[in-house]
């Protein structure tokens, strides 16, 4: 029996079966039909088809499914059951489907609503805390589409120099489940996002009483206003603007220490110590536009770690000013005004204002000056003349110092749960939890799913390949989620992920290295169409398969078939 070719498994079979296990061609397929003209997979099947090449090969360029098809037609054929063609995946095609699902937000916001309701039923995902953020992608593009997502605004990533559109993200505890995504414009303000996002969110959830965890640009007071009239709950750091630095500077110094609360949580090992420390007050907040009045508890919260930086660096700021103006010396021919606005630039250049003062002053002293050339004798004459010096004085403002290192690591946290609802520790353990979403974007941009760098300038394309990242976002979460949820449940964890050291075990494995526990594995191929799987699954596949729930069927199925 004559071999033909060797293809690649990999991966594969799982990220088919967890695909399907989804419903993604289903859920696609019921809402975008393909017309008459369409040939080949359906936009859901081809949809499913790219998520695999993304996910596996950790790469969304359109112009290289083409070749990663051919490269793994046979399996793909073997693994999904379909008719897959050699020129399925052109970038033709796929471009089309991008510009179908980019073109059309009322069915990518029902695609949303219904697969997040199928999820949190299948998956029996908690739904006790949301969170809602967003980000800015940086792109290369030379110029921009006028009416695409593409512009200057402020970046994240500390680019203004580079085009950009901002992303959504709005997720489900414990894991960061995506439920919603949103690709906007790049010079959207993020503030007025929050509510609609609530909104949508409670649709997808089935509920409002889950609580609503964002940044400060979530804290508007129509924002918080609209999310209490709907019925809702939110925890919302408050912006260190209007009355609030005022608020936390009275509350911190006026309290009375037996009223603050240790805050505990875990370190990385899992051992609990104290974090920090806080209190609360409770206030009643009346939006004037809506005559609407609610009670709502402020969290005064202090992080020691957050304290102990934010205290080491207003100390060296004042330390290098203050070295700085000590050593200043005036220029030849510099005014005093002209001396004393230099000062104060090195004052303003280290945000030391507050702390540090100057202030210059002239005087005037008599030199002997001697007349003529060469060495002074006895009898050599002489005249005096006036000499002009500049003097800098500079003031330490001590109180200002004692002031804003105590208020160091303090912030204002707000919600409109009162305190048998919600204690100071679990706002802070809520809030401390934020990190999930910046690990979905950590994804995106240097993860498993890189979006950079991005060749596609068709703002209906860049939006569909966003929609279909968060499919891949939501897949790899789940994946996280089960498998840490059932080694929970068995009160195990699972060694050989870390690569270089497979003695090391875990009770979270991340979906990244579970599948990249696959690699190597292939399918042999001989001329007559029947293949053989060529290596045997081993142990921790085995293992990895068991606890994310899939068949050891999937990959046994490819051991050996012969065509009928």
């Amino acid at each position: 029996m004559d071999t033909k070719k060797i293809e690649r498994v990999d991966s594969i079979p799982l990220l088919y079966s967890w695909l399907s296990r989804m419903g993604i061609a289903e859920l696609i397929d019921s809402l975008w039909q393909s017309n008459q003209n369409w040939q080949g997979l359906s936009y859901g099947k081809l949809a499913v088809l790219f998520l695999i090449y993304v996910i596996s090969s950790r790469n969304h360029r359109l112009s290289g499914l083409e070749e990663w098809v051919v490269s793994h037609q046979q399996v793909l054929q073997a693994v999904t059951g379909w008719e897959i063609r050699e020129k399925e995946g052109t970038d033709d095609r796929i471009g089309h489907l991008l510009s179908e699902l980019g073109g059309d937000e009322e069915k990518r916001l029902r695609y949303q609503c219904l697969a997040g309701a199928h999820f949190i039923q299948a998956y029996e995902l908690p739904t006790e805390v949301a969170r809602y953020d967003t980000t800015s992608v940086n792109v290369h593009h030379g110029s921009a589409p006028e009416e695409g997502v593409l512009s200057f605004g402020y970046s994240k990533d500390h680019r203004p120099d580079l085009l950009q559109f901002k992303q959504s993200l709005g997720t489900l505890d414990p894991n960061g489940v995506p439920l919603l995504t949103q690709t906007l414009k790049g010079n959207n303000a993020d503030d007025p996002l929050y509510l609609p996002a609530w909104q949508e969110m409670s649709q997808i959830i089935g509920h409002t009483s889950f609580l609503f965890v964002g940044d400060s640009k979530g804290s508007s007071l129509a924002t918080r206003s609209g999310i209490s009239v709907g019925g809702g709950s939110y925890l919302f750091p408050a912006p260190q603007t209007g009355e609030m630095p005022q608020l936390l500077s009275d509350w911190v110094t006026q309290v009375d220490p037996k009223q603050l609360e240790p805050i505990s949580a875990p370190d990385k090992r899992g051992n609990i110590q104290t974090v920090g420390q806080g209190f609360s007050v409770v206030r009643a907040i009346t939006d004037e536009e809506t005559d609407y009045t609610w009670q709502e508890q402020c969290f005064v919260i202090q992080s020691f770690a957050m304290a102990d930086k934010q205290q080491r660096s207003l100390q060296r700021r004042i330390d290098q000013a203050e070295s700085k103006l000590r050593a200043l010396k005036a220029k030849s021919q510099e005014t005093e005004a002209q001396f004393e606005q230099r000062a104060n630039q090195i004052i303003k250049q280290h945000r030391v204002s507050q702390f540090l003062s100057c202030s210059s002053s002239e005087t005037y002293t008599l030199e002997k000056k001697f007349i003529g050339r060469g060495r002074p004798g006895p009898n050599r004459p002489y005249r005096f003349i006036s000499a002009r010096h500049l003097h800098l004085s500079v003031n330490k403002h001590q109180p200002n110092i004692d002031h804003a290192l105590t208020l160091c690591g303090w912030r204002i946290y707000l919600s409109n749960r009162l305190p048998k609802q919600l204690s100071v520790q679990q706002a802070s353990h809520f809030y401390r939890g934020q990190w999930t979403n910046e690990h979905g974007y950590h994804r995106f941009k240097k993860g498993a799913l890189p979006v950079l760098p991005l060749f596609i300038r068709i703002p209906d394309r860049i939006i569909g390949l966003m929609f279909l990242l968060m499919i891949a976002l939501q897949a790899l979460t789940l994946l996280d989620f089960v498998a840490q949820k059932e080694l929970a449940d068995r009160g195990g964890s699972i060694k050989g992920l870390v690569p270089g050291n497979p003695t090391i075990s875990t009770a979270r494995p991340s979906a990244e290295r579970m599948l990249d526990q696959f690699q190597n594995l292939h399918l042999l191929i001989f001329q007559d169409g029947s293949f053989k799987l060529l290596e045997l699954l081993s142990d921790l596949q085995l293992l990895i398969l068991d606890i994310l729930g899939l068949s050891p069927d999937i990959y046994r199925n490819l051991i050996y078939f012969v065509p009928p």
